[in-house]
Formats: structure tokens, C-alpha cells, sequence
């Protein structure tokens, strides 16, 4: 390759990465932290394995304050991204789980990232 295509390819990687967050930006439940983001791939994950996380386990799987994450997950449960279920009597036996919206938009946004980093790749060949 020359230094002119190398040049060209070392932009696509950026172009690519900048296009994702303009989708993420537009399609997924974010917030000005990172905090949303985190807890929407942490969602999505437990769900893809099946393994709903209950509150506790939940909110040791990240590494911010325990009130932000509340704040954030009460904004997902209101829009519909996931639900609490479990006892009532209990509280800490209660589960995060993931709504079809989440898991939908989840494969949705693997489908775009896949793609974009394909075409990377590709005009790097």
C-alpha cells in the first residue's frame, strides 16, 4: 500500500467510530455520563445469557455511585428498556430484566457496529 492509501484508511477508523455514536446518540438510552451506556451492555448481556442480575448484582457490576445507577435505571424502567421482577416481600431477591425494546435495539446496534467495522476492515485489505 502506499502512504497516500495507508493515510486514506488510518481516517475510515475515526469516520466509523464517530458514526456509531451519532447512532448510539439517536437510538439508545444515554445520559451524559457513561453510566447509561454501561448499564444498557449490562442488561443486554444477562439477558443474552439468560441470567437476569438481581439489584445487588447489578450495582456491584458497575463502577459508579449507587445513586447514579438508581437514577439511570429508573429512567430505563420508565421508558420501557427493562423491568423490575421478583418478590415484593423481599427486595433484594428482585431482578433487572432486559424488555424485548432493549433486546431488540441491542441486536439492532450489533448489526450496525458489525457493519461498520467490516467496511473498515475491508477497505483496509
Amino acid at each position: 500500500m502506499s502512504s497516500g492509501t495507508d493515510l486514506i484508511n488510518a481516517f475510515h477508523f475515526p469516520h466509523c467510530v464517530i458514526s456509531i455514536r451519532n447512532w448510539e446518540d439517536a437510538h439508545l438510552p444515554l445520559s451524559q455520563s457513561r453510566i447509561a451506556f454501561d448499564l444498557f451492555m449490562l442488561i443486554g448481556h444477562s439477558a443474552h445469557d439468560e441470567q437476569p442480575l438481581t439489584l445487588k448484582q447489578l450495582f456491584n457490576s458497575l463502577k459508579y455511585s449507587e445513586r447514579g445507577i438508581r437514577y439511570v435505571l429508573d429512567q430505563f424502567i420508565d421508558g420501557g428498556w427493562c423491568e423490575v421482577v421478583g418478590q415484593t416481600e423481599d427486595r433484594r431477591f428482585r431482578l433487572i430484566v432486559a424488555t424485548q425494546r432493549l433486546t431488540d435495539k441491542l441486536r439492532e446496534y450489533e448489526e450496525l457496529v458489525l457493519a461498520k467495522y467490516s467496511a473498515a476492515l475491508i477497505r483496509q485489505s
